[in-house]
């Protein structure tokens, strides 16, 4: 967790005044805090002291944004001192969605015998959301929602939101539906103010509706909302009938989500941040990743020695293996970092694939021309060998242009066959590149200086 120089300061002052016991300078900070940033104090402090600051909080709905905000094992070890009774008490003033997402981490125990004690209504909207992957938008769709039927008027779809739709959320937009319950079209806030009170709804809705199905990736939900620019998106069933609504925040959270998965797949170690795992847990899912890296190393060593006798020959060749492995690594990483957050935010799509690949093979030749000749002078200027040389920079050429391959095909080739390409992005990448580089470096070195 990367904090700045505000939140660092008031991290130390909670620290302090808890080992002072002020309680009631505690309790003036806490009941001002917004729970968000409460969340980057719980991560420091110990057991005790989490339950001393939850017990100071007396805005029930602050303590929901709290349980909302902090990480899932921050949050299992946190609620096995609460009662029953007190987390239903939280959950009770938090939004279905949240709510649903905050039980879908719990043990099944704990989630069952929470269910029984909310109150009928809201426990059954959780439940309904509970059927739904987590990842779906179903499962992160708000069930609270506006929606009115066609042929009523302005005035009284006023009224309504007067009187009926004050406990909505996130009332962005009032969706429009027909005698059969189908969502219909949809009205801004704006329009349904300016319009004559007259009006039906149906003679100034917009009809062309962009909505999604509850089975859609929440990846694609996010894409969609920030394509169209929409504070939210209408979640339908099967037949057409909203069934909830996902709201601009809920987008920003899964971009922070997707995103952090993204790059910690890449360097091979899972999809949680370190902080959130034990040191066991982390070492087991780091584990695979680096018996990869080692195994390619092991490759790259018997290429090395397979070439020992040229080694013996010219000793100096040894000296740019690390450069020439390096350049081929990096421009390989940059390709396949490229390529994985275009399919990720949706500015490349899988049947771009030969597009996407003759691209980055033309720049990873051109820029292996300008890194040859540049590392291939300083071959010439310090051992003074034209043919060494020209091997140097012709391995450089050879291995940044294969890399750039590479780090691109790979992830695209993954992603038509349904794998996520973020694992294919870093250790399959770069240790596929050093064991190419290395026995290109020394195949060109062998064949020209007839060694």
């Amino acid at each position: 967790m990367i904090l700045n120089d505000n939140s660092k300061i008031f991290i130390e002052t909670i620290k302090r005044l808890l080992r002072r016991g002020a309680i009631p300078h505690l309790r003036k900070i806490i009941n001002k805090t917004h729970g968000a940033d409460l969340s980057q104090v719980f991560h420091v402090l110990s057991l005790p002291n989490q339950h001393t600051l939850f017990n100071l909080i007396e805005d029930t709905e602050r303590k929901g944004i709290l349980f909302s905000e902090l990480d899932e094992d921050t949050l299992q070890n946190f609620i096995q001192k609460l009662s029953i009774e007190e987390i239903v008490e939280v959950l009770e003033k938090m939004p279905t969605d949240d709510v649903a997402d905050f039980i879908g981490r719990l043990p099944d125990e704990m989630s069952g015998a929470l269910l029984k004690k909310m109150k009928k209504e809201g426990s059954e909207e959780v439940e309904d959301l509970l059927q739904f992957e987590d990842d779906s938008a179903g499962g992160i769709m708000v069930p609270d929602f506006i929606a009115l039927r066609e042929d009523i008027t302005a005035q009284e779809a006023i009224e309504s939101l007067q009187k009926e739709h004050l406990e909505v959320e996130m009332p962005f937009y009032v969706y429009v539906v027909d005698e059969y319950g189908k969502l219909a079209g949809v009205i801004s806030l704006r329009q349904l103010v300016v319009v004559p009170p007259s009006t039906q709804l149906k003679n100034f809705m917009t009809t062309d509706v962009i909505s999604v199905k509850t089975d859609v990736d929440q990846e694609e939900v996010a894409k969609i909302v920030a394509r169209y620019n929409i504070l939210a998106v209408p979640v339908v069933d099967g037949a057409n009938r909203i069934v909830g609504i996902v709201t601009v925040d809920d987008v920003i959270d899964i971009f922070r989500q997707e995103a952090t998965e993204d790059m910690l797949k890449m360097a091979g170690a899972g999809e949680e941040f370190v902080e959130t795992k034990s040191i066991f847990k982390s070492t087991r899912i780091r584990l695979p990743w680096l018996f990869a890296s080692c195994c390619g190393g092991i490759i790259a060593f018997l290429i090395i020695n397979r070439f020992e006798h040229s080694l013996h020959k010219i000793t100096y060749l040894a000296a740019f293996i690390p450069v020439i492995m390096g350049m081929g690594g990096n421009i390989g990483t940059q390709s396949s970092t490229i390529v994985v957050r275009g399919l990720a935010t949706g500015r490349l799509a899988v049947r771009d694939i030969w597009q996407v690949v003759f691209k980055e093979l033309s720049i990873g030749l051109i820029l292996g021309i300008v890194y040859g000749i540049v590392i291939g002078s300083v071959a010439q200027v310090k051992y003074s060998t034209g043919a060494f040389a020209f091997s140097v920079g012709l391995a450089v050429i050879c291995s940044m242009t294969v890399a750039a391959l590479v780090g691109s095909l790979v992830p695209m080739v993954l992603a038509r066959i349904n794998i996520d390409p973020a694992v294919a992005a870093g250790h399959f990448v770069t240790t596929s590149i050093d064991i190419v580089s290395v026995f290109f470096y020394f195949s060109i070195a062998t064949y020209l200086l007839g060694i």
